[in-house]
């Protein structure tokens, strides 16, 4: 097969054109030779491979990063965004409507797989592409569904004449439930025909069921009809428990990074070779490394200097990093007890630390003693920072980097006038961490250093088995609520992530408003930078109650107007305080619940065909 024919082939991917058309661009369509590519399932496979490579990047494309930002979990350098305020309108793009070129190429699988069944593809090879093209068609629609609710839905290749005046008019599906259910029946019509032994970069009928698993928790979620609404949690405990041959890993932080990227929990990721790649191809670890060098530090009083690659081992392009927020849920062992606490409710913080509520210290910058919630002093020889963060679960050393840590060689100093300090630069900004934190979750150790231009593999985790127990646990979690079944088995579910993960003790749990607290908790703290959090939220805003700190159902969600916060240590490590992240506005965070559960169909699409309408809630 010549190398041209896969490309042309592959321009069919935007033949649908742009969503701001009216009528959708369906040409050229007679410019192929459809025997070279479909005629073999070596060449088939290629165009599957290709679209499946489209549509993924859509999974992991700064979603690690950006989504995180719309949560407490993160922060970026320059500032809040938009959402989080409540400042846009209903010409938003962010839900990703259309997406039209996926579409097709998805159609074109389906239906040129079967055509081609006795020509070129057996029967069995004519059904696994039929299936990868239903199922990659199902996660297309379904980053449409989360976002926006609803979508328009094309099943076939279209023609010229499907969207001439007199044909076709596009139109979107008219609830939710509509919309999730094309999706999981696609994923249900795929499942039998996928492959069950493959790699982990590889579609196959795990994937489908880890995703299934997931996509029915958001389609209950949006679900009024209480029928409906059991038979898919039902549906999301099924697909969970048909995930065949993963474990959980015993590194948590190896998963994702050079150390186990072929880990057995991974059931799929995207996987890049430094062949082709380098890392400021690579959003989740260019922009979460810290820039900064010797220079900086000698002119702001900053240290100790960096000892590796001239001074200058960090020189990313930080725009995230993550909050004390998110630090706060990563429990210690207490000293006294061994059991897993708060860091700062445990024995050893009670002994070392006096506390004081309600006033800053008085090392405190002027402009920033209204930020601060709390602070403490140590009153033993043990550092602030060896309290903070010793004897911590276990996923928090793989997730973040810290005081008092060493990362890339180097001896890691946040605290005033640290060498990784949020200020070392000189003032808060880019590209330094605002919270005095930085991601490590997701970072490889390139040699020799994250810079712009040098080559790395890398791989983006998308679905893994801790999520997929997790999302077990949260299905049984409702329909305990519900009257069905008992919250204890979801308990079980998260003391497997707590105990092999987080190294820490089995929670002992004793009803449910417990059992959805510890639940939240655990998925928080195991799902940051896996674009989960923000879904998450919107899942426990509509089921309400324990789920969402006893709001009702599609009531104001706490966790979208929780203001971010970092930690301030003095350089001699014997005193902090824990202040609000103000910087770029970062503190308004807003929540329309008339609104925000869906994002809007942009309303220039409606504008030009009244058929996509009606608009969403409050848009």
């Amino acid at each position: 097969m010549k190398l041209k024919n896969i490309v042309s082939l592959a321009s069919l991917a935007f033949l649908l054109g742009a969503a701001s058309c009216n009528v959708l661009d369906t040409q050229p369509f007679e410019s192929y030779d459809e025997a070279t590519v479909w005629g073999s399932k070596s060449t088939a496979d290629a165009f599957v491979t290709g679209t499946m490579s489209d549509i993924m990047y859509g999974y992991i494309n700064g979603n690690q990063t950006n989504w995180e930002e719309r949560t407490s979990n993160a922060v970026h350098s320059n500032g809040g965004n938009g959402i989080v305020r409540e400042q846009i309108d209903r010409y938003n793009g962010d839900g990703g409507f259309g997406d039209f070129g996926s579409i097709r190429r998805c159609n074109l699988i389906i239906e040129k797989a079967t055509e081609y069944a006795g020509q070129g593809l057996s029967d069995a090879e004519s059904k696994d592409l039929v299936a990868k093209g239903k199922l990659l068609r199902a996660l297309t629609y379904y980053r449409q569904a989360r976002t926006m609710g609803r979508f328009v839905w094309v099943d076939r290749v279209l023609a010229p004449a499907d969207t001439a005046s007199n044909g076709l008019m596009m139109s979107t599906t008219k609830t939710t439930t509509e919309s999730y259910t094309y999706i999981l029946n696609d994923i249900d019509a795929a499942i039998p025909d996928l492959p069950t032994s493959v790699k982990a970069g590889e579609l196959s009928r795990n994937m489908a069921y880890a995703f299934k698993s997931e996509i029915a928790l958001q389609a209950a979620a949006y679900e009024t009809d209480a029928t409906k609404k059991r038979e898919w949690l039902k549906a999301s405990i099924a697909a969970a428990d048909a995930v065949e041959g993963a474990s959980l890993g015993t590194d948590f932080g190896s998963i994702f990074n050079e150390k186990d990227r072929y880990s057995n929990e991974i059931i799929f990721a995207v996987y890049r070779d430094k062949a082709n790649t380098n890392t400021d191809a690579i959003a989740p670890l260019q922009n979460v490394m810290p820039n900064t060098n010797n220079d900086n530090l000698v002119k702001n009083g900053c240290g100790p200097l960096f000892q590796t690659n001239g001074g200058q081992p960090f020189i990313g392009w930080l725009w995230w990093a993550p909050t004390q927020n998110l630090v706060d849920g990563y429990e210690v062992l207490d000293e006294a007890t061994g059991q897993g606490v708060a860091w700062n409710e445990s024995t050893q913080f009670k002994n070392n630390i006096t506390l004081v509520q309600g006033s800053a210290p008085d090392w405190a910058i002027d402009q920033e003693k209204a930020e601060v919630l709390f602070y403490g002093n140590a009153k033993s020889d043990k550092s602030v920072s060896e309290i903070m963060y010793t004897n911590r679960d276990a996923r928090f050393y793989g997730t973040f980097a810290y005081d008092g840590c060493t990362w890339w060689n180097e001896d890691i100093y946040t605290t005033v006038n640290g060498n990784l300090w949020r200020k070392s630069n000189g003032n808060l900004g880019p590209h330094m961490g605002l919270s005095n934190y930085y991601w490590k979750k997701g970072v490889y150790n390139v040699e020799p250093r994250v810079l712009a231009g040098t080559p790395t593999d890398y791989h983006y985790v998308v679905t893994r088995y801790g999520r997929v127990l997790l999302n077990k646990a949260e299905a049984i979690l409702w329909l305990a609520g519900m009257g069905e079944g008992n919250y204890s088995d979801a308990v079980a579910l998260c003391n497997q992530t707590r105990t092999v993960h987080a190294k820490l003790p089995a929670k002992q749990i004793n009803n449910l408003q417990e059992a959805w607290n510890f639940y939240k908790q655990e998925r928080r703290c195991e799902l940051p930078m896996e674009n989960d959090y923000y879904w998450s939220l919107l899942r426990w805003g509509k089921h309400g109650g324990y789920a969402n700190n006893g709001v009702a159902p599609g009531g104001k969600i706490a966790g979208f107007t929780e203001q971010p916060t970092y930690v301030e240590i003095t350089k001699d490590r014997k005193s902090f305080y824990i202040g609000k992240v103000t910087h770029g506005d970062h503190d308004d965070r807003q929540f329309r619940e008339d609104r925000r559960y869906l994002f809007p169909i942009p309303q220039g699409q409606i504008d030009r065909n009244a058929n996509l309408g009606p608009q969403n809630p409050g848009w």
